[in-house]
């Protein structure tokens, strides 16, 4: 290998040097001997020596090996200290070359990840559906992308609407409502997409879940409707990037025909009627069922994606046993319509959007807070953006299951004045909000259903806007929990009641010897040991928070930290100008470090630095300037050095091992 033949010439090139320079001083000494005592000095030997070992024979390592010899037995005052320099010497050249060695297999390994990730993440699925074609799925999955992004400039769904699930298409109708009260298009033009790959694929027994991200390069811009000024954005093309997740049901072969993405039905091929269809009304399949084709249930930014393994949640194997079908997918896609309906509500002041997935009970608690205060004025949240939805646990009792769901989010604080205009905060505040649902015991989950959040649980009928709370179709009450998961409540993660609980679902999450195994639990193929770099637990955006919170403990960042978060930033993708409104907004804060903690996904603190590590070692060793960050931020946390040295030593032999792997893939590929 070339890395190891470097290795051989850095050896032996110090060998060489200490060498020759134990000759030359060998030749210095028998000098001074001959001018004070009259000693003899045949140069034959070493000037044979020397051209041996300046040739091209190959056998001029051995002949400096002779050499260094015989200055031990004829010569020991200079032979035995040249001999202790020439071992510190080639013991540390083997150390540098090795080193070198890693750090090349590391950059290389970043080099090659993707394309390694990639293959891993389909092997799974090409087992179970030979035709599924990795090239057609994208290039379809490129065609979504472009319906959504002119259906989002264009402020209309229309087009985009046949493969969305239930969760996405409320989040989009309800921010294009938003843009169009505030009297704003976010306008995009000369979009090219630049390229696809799936970055991770999950299996269960319900879905199959693909994450394609899609790197684009767009002109994009928000501009007020009337006036056409540009509110903010670039008017040159910048790059931006997107991870993608679409699932299908497990079985489910590759379409040979068009599908949802092109606007026909996936079994019979008749076009699709305008409208959130649940059936075909040529053969009754559902449409957006997985059954038949790929559904999208979510878009992130990549910049707040993260490849988070996947955890135990405490009462999920209880649930799955009771429950076959339930599946997080569409308790995730549910919550989603939840979140995105109440931040509606409350921007209209209207609990109607709430009446058919929220239990009465909090609709009506709900109302005191759309009342204008004493000046008229009334308070909501705009610009909101979902960090994560994830599960925390499950309860199983009589006479209602319950489930608690974490929220993370942000929004703008903003105000309706009294003469119906519309004030916003310049910052954003952060937000972790638990949802607790509630479901009749014994009610079961219908898998057919599941990324139709919204439809009728009894007739599928699509639901129709109104105050109340039954199907006009079949007069199923929606909201009560007999067969569908209901909205209970919006609490702080503190509340009293849901910490208790939350408590007594995180000491039986560390001893998973006492719950029941989950069936359900995803088998991930995600980044896997092919794709280290991705595998990251947190989001590119909150990576740079923390690390940019950490260097401003002391109130500043130095020229050299600037630039070492803006590296961070290009690996993880956040733009240049989400990094500057990073910092500004931790500027503003009184305690930075504080500030990120009490909106961070991280589970350790440990975990911070883990991160912060891999980041740094993934272009090779560190710098200076980086391990003095790791060591700050190492003891900010309450580490000690040595400690903080042993957790970047093993983090670098992680990084080597899988890098080797992603290489070792990558050639088993071509």
């Amino acid at each position: 290998m070339p890395d190891k033949k470097r290795l051989r010439e850095v050896t032996f090139f110090s060998l060489f040097l200490l060498l020759l320079i134990g000759f030359f001083l060998l030749i210095g000494e028998t000098a001074d001997a001959r001018a004070g005592g009259g000693h003899n000095y045949s140069g034959g030997g070493g000037s044979s020596s020397s051209r041996r070992s300046s040739g091209g024979g190959g056998g001029g390592e051995l002949d400096l090996i002779f050499l260094l010899f015989r200055l031990i037995i004829h010569y020991p005052a200079v032979g035995i200290p040249v001999t202790i320099v020439v071992v510190f010497v080639v013991v540390k050249g083997y150390h540098k070359g090795n080193d070198a060695w890693i750090d090349h297999t590391i950059i290389k390994g970043v080099r090659v990840a993707p394309d390694s990730q990639a293959a891993v993440a389909l092997t799974e699925l090409k087992k179970r559906d030979p035709d599924f074609d990795d090239g057609l799925f994208r290039k379809r999955a490129e065609k979504a992308f472009e319906i959504i992004q002119k259906a989002w400039s264009d402020r209309n769904l229309t087009d985009a609407q046949y493969f969305l699930s239930d969760g996405v298409f409320e989040q989009f109708s309800i921010q294009l409502d938003e843009m169009k009260e505030k009297g704003i298009i976010d306008h995009m033009e000369g979009l090219k997409i630049l390229g696809s790959r799936p970055v991770k694929f999950q299996s269960d027994k319900n879905f199959d879940v693909i994450h394609l991200r899609i790197d684009a390069q767009a002109v994009n811009y928000r501009k007020d409707e009337k006036t056409g000024r540009v509110l903010n954005g670039a008017r040159s093309p910048e790059n931006f990037a997107e991870v993608w997740s679409f699932l299908r049901k497990p079985g489910v072969r590759t379409l040979k025909k068009p599908g949802l993405i092109e606007g026909q039905c996936p079994n019979c091929g008749n076009p699709i009627k305008v409208g959130r269809l649940t059936k075909c009304e040529v053969c009754n399949s559902l449409l957006r069922s997985g059954e038949h084709d790929w559904v999208l249930a979510g878009i992130t930014q990549a910049c707040e994606w993260s490849a988070r393994p996947d955890r135990i949640i405490p009462g999920l194997g209880d649930m799955v046993e009771a429950d076959p079908g339930f599946n997080m997918q569409h308790l995730k896609d549910r919550v989603a319509v939840m979140f995105w309906r109440k931040l509606e509500a409350e921007r209209k002041g209207n609990v109607a959007p709430l009446r058919k997935i929220a239990r009465n009970e909090l609709c009506d608690a709900q109302l005191q807070w759309y009342k204008p205060d004493n000046s008229g004025a009334r308070r909501f949240y705009t610009s909101c953006a979902v960090g994560a939805i994830d599960l925390l646990g499950i309860e199983q009792k009589e006479p209602d299951d319950q489930t608690y769901v974490e929220v993370i989010w942000s929004g703008l604080p903003s105000i309706l004045t009294p003469n119906k205009s519309i004030e916003t905060a310049p910052k954003p505040i952060n937000f972790r909000h638990v949802f607790v649902l509630g479901r009749k015991h014994g009610a079961l989950t219908k898998v057919t259903s599941s990324l139709a959040s919204t439809q009728c649980p009894s007739c599928g009928a699509p639901e129709q806007t109104g105050t109340a709370n039954e199907c006009p179709y079949c007069g199923t009450v929606m909201n009560d929990g007999s067969s569908e998961w209901v909205l209970e409540a919006v609490v702080d993660k503190t509340d009293p009641q849901v910490s208790a609980v939350l408590t007594k679902m995180n000491q039986l999450r560390q001893n998973p010897a006492k719950q029941r195994p989950a069936q359900t639990q995803p088998a991930t193929v995600a980044t896997g040991a092919a794709a280290p770099f991705s595998q990251y637990g947190l989001t590119g955006l909150e990576l740079v928070k923390w690390a940019a919170a950490m260097m401003l403990a002391d109130g500043q960042i130095d020229p050299k930290e600037l630039e070492m978060l803006n590296g961070i930033a290009r690996q993880r993708d956040v733009s240049g100008q989400k990094l500057q409104n990073i910092i500004t907004e931790l500027k503003s804060a009184d305690d930075p470090v504080d500030f990120v903690m009490r909106t961070s996904t991280l589970a350790t603190s440990n975990e911070l630095l883990v991160q912060l590590a891999r980041v740094a070692l993934s272009d090779g060793r560190l710098s200076d300037e980086e391990n003095a960050m790791l060591q700050r931020v190492g003891q900010r946390i309450g580490m000690q050095p040595a400690d903080i040295n042993m957790l970047v030593s093993r983090e670098r032999r992680n990084l080597y091992q899988e890098a080797k792997t992603a290489i070792a893939q990558a050639k088993h590929n071509k």
